[in-house]
């Protein structure tokens, strides 16, 4: 006789740590690709004979393959999380790999455009798997916990981009080349573990027999599948996300995740060509403070996410940077310690901010709709990544650091308006 508790009540167990351990090792995969970009290119500039169209355009190249979310997520709502989820880091090393022969500028933005179709999938997918593994208590909380090990993952990426220039200009292959290491780190895990597929999923689309089965596998037989809501095993169309009951979420969730990621990826990406151009002294040491802050702002982003409301969080994560970089372009010509200490509120805002980016967009769609939801999200959110790397090193070079800043700063009140305008609370 089927028991009534639904595995989402389930405390903490063992199939839980290693979907989160698999998902946290991807996390920091994906983010030192991402982060890599900006040391790598300037070292390859002269190599490749880049000028900066070419530099924002490959910097942007991951942000733009990751807008191929919108289909992933689609196909993950058809097929199901585990195949895509276990295939992915696999993808991910061969593609990282694979820079290490490039031959010029074009063959190296397919291959970022590639890779960011393979961090579209762990985003994407893993989100969904992570999300409908974990009790409900505990899933915005491990969602958030994910962007240490991401802000782990980008700001090791500068350090060893760092380190490594200084073996030698033609190094900029081997750091392009270095993110294969996560990626086959995070492959081998997904390869031992086998994380099953997602109880959820098969519930959502009429396999309930084989989900109850997996449940009591892997959490218990005293536990059974959540009451699943009338229409949820109806198939997923794509076009639902803009209906009258979800186009406001899917239009929060992405206006939210664009503002966002416009202005840290970026600043992030390129920090060594912006602060050389602003009065912040030696470059290198701007940098490394730049990167500390961003560390130190994903563990004040965790505490704080933990502690507000959705909307709350969101409100104060685009104000707070926002007020730090029209600080900066106000007060350009201060001391150098003022700029570094709005510089670094900066970072630790936007570092803080994307807390939101890993458990918020979840809760804004229903487990069916859930992958789609959330690579739309990420899809249409990609725009603003991609345009913010893509412009910001093509702003420094024709304008100035400080436009450039002013761009960052205007998307960020816009997106802190329309989140207070339209953002749903969805706090539990």
């Amino acid at each position: 006789m089927e028991t009534q508790m639904s595995y989402k009540l389930a405390p903490l167990m063992t199939i839980h740590k290693k979907v989160f351990l698999c998902m946290l090792l991807g996390q920091m995969a994906c983010s030192y690709a991402l982060g890599i970009a900006g040391t790598a290119l300037t070292q390859a500039s002269g190599p490749l004979g880049l000028n900066s169209f070419w530099i924002g355009l490959i910097g942007a190249g991951t942000l733009i393959g990751l807008m191929g979310s919108i289909v992933v997520g689609n196909l993950a709502d058809h097929i199901g999380r585990r195949i895509l989820f276990s295939l992915d880091m696999i993808l991910f090393t061969f593609i990282s790999l694979a820079q290490f022969f490039v031959v010029g500028p074009v063959s190296l933005f397919i291959l970022r455009v590639a890779l960011g179709l393979m961090i579209a999938i762990d985003y994407t997918v893993g989100s969904a798997l992570l999300t409908e593994w974990l009790p409900d208590k505990l899933a915005a909380k491990f969602q958030s916990y994910l962007i240490i090990f991401w802000s782990i993952g980008f700001v090791a990426s500068y350090f060893v981009g760092s380190a490594m220039t200084s073996l030698g200009s033609e190094m900029w292959k081997w750091i392009f080349m270095s993110s294969a290491l996560f990626g086959a780190v995070a492959a081998i895990v997904r390869i031992v573990l086998n994380v099953p597929e997602s109880p959820e999923w098969l519930t959502t689309v009429g396999k309930k027999q084989e989900a109850l089965k997996l449940i009591h596998t892997q959490v218990g037989a005293e536990y059974s599948l959540p009451i699943v809501e009338q229409g949820e095993a109806e198939k997923v169309s794509w076009s639902e996300l803009f209906n009258k009951h979800n186009r406001m979420n899917t239009l929060v969730g992405s206006v939210f995740y664009g503002c966002q990621v416009f202005p840290y990826f970026g600043v992030s990406i390129f920090i060594p060509i912006l602060v050389k151009n602003m009065n912040m002294g030696n470059s290198g040491t701007s940098g490394t403070i730049y990167n500390i802050f961003v560390a130190v702002g994903a563990i004040v982003g965790v505490i704080f996410f933990d502690r507000v409301s959705r909307r709350a969080f969101l409100l104060t994560t685009f104000y707070v940077p926002a007020v730090a970089v029209i600080g900066m372009i106000i007060l350009q010509n201060a001391p150098i310690v003022i700029t570094i200490i709005l510089f670094s509120i900066f970072a630790l805002g936007m570092a803080a901010s994307v807390v939101a980016e890993n458990p918020y967009p979840p809760e804004l769609f229903s487990a069916r709709l859930r992958a789609s939801g959330v690579g739309a999200v990420i899809a249409i959110s990609r725009i603003g990544a991609a345009l913010g790397t893509f412009l910001l090193p093509i702003i420094v070079d024709r304008f100035s650091a400080y436009t450039a800043l002013g761009v960052c700063a205007a998307v960020l009140l816009c997106g802190g308006l329309f989140c207070q305008l339209y953002a749903p609370e969805t706090s539990k």
